[in-house]
């Protein structure tokens, strides 16, 4: 026998209905282009006109799918009237009706979609504001906090480790004793 979910972690239902009151309106990214995702709560009052790319009826605004499952606003008495005109013969309609007609369906046109919002600039504002403070956060850890280079770093100290270990190592077949030729007193060529 096992227990609910909402018995077992009585937060999470506190958590999920906190989600889904920040997901009922908001905007997601996708490439460069911003897409406007409505979900149940906010489809009240909209005409279903299709089942969407996911078969809910949420607005969504989305370069790969054109067609949004509901309308973008709530009918109101200007868009009945222009509803009903529409049944009839498009050759009444003035532009300002079509156009009307269409920003009550979507939300905007598709070159205004595609339109670039100059986003790209806060990107990389952003992107050499956080290199700088990690250039200089390095800067202030080299100077500051770590310790000056030991003297094994020096190439006098090098040297003498070398030296040790040709003497300390004379006749072996491996390391540095196999390139030094002890007779002559200098390197291998």
């Amino acid at each position: 026998m096992s227990l609910s979910k909402s018995l077992l972690f009585p937060r999470l239902k506190v958590a999920s209905i906190a989600f889904r009151a920040i997901q009922t309106s908001s905007s997601l990214q996708s490439g460069h282009h911003i897409e406007y995702w409505w979900g149940h709560e906010k489809a009240a009052g909209r005409e279903v006109v299709g089942h969407g790319v996911s078969g809910e009826p949420v607005y969504q605004d989305r370069l790969d799918y054109w067609y949004p499952a509901i309308r973008f606003r709530v009918d109101d008495e200007t868009s009945k009237a222009l509803r009903e005109k529409e049944k009839g013969d498009w050759k009444n309609l003035s532009v300002d009706d079509k156009k009307m007609l269409y920003r009550y369906s979507y939300r905007q046109t598709l070159a205004e979609f595609e339109a670039p919002t100059g986003y790209w600039k806060v990107i990389t504002s952003i992107v050499f504001f956080v290199i700088s403070c990690a250039t200089f956060y390095a800067i202030f850890l080299n100077r500051f906090v770590y310790p000056a280079l030991p003297p094994t770093f020096d190439n006098d100290y090098k040297e003498a480790a070398i030296e040790r270990q040709l003497v300390l190592e004379k006749g072996q077949f491996l390391g540095p004793a196999k390139y030094y030729d002890y007779e002559k007193g200098q390197w291998k060529r």
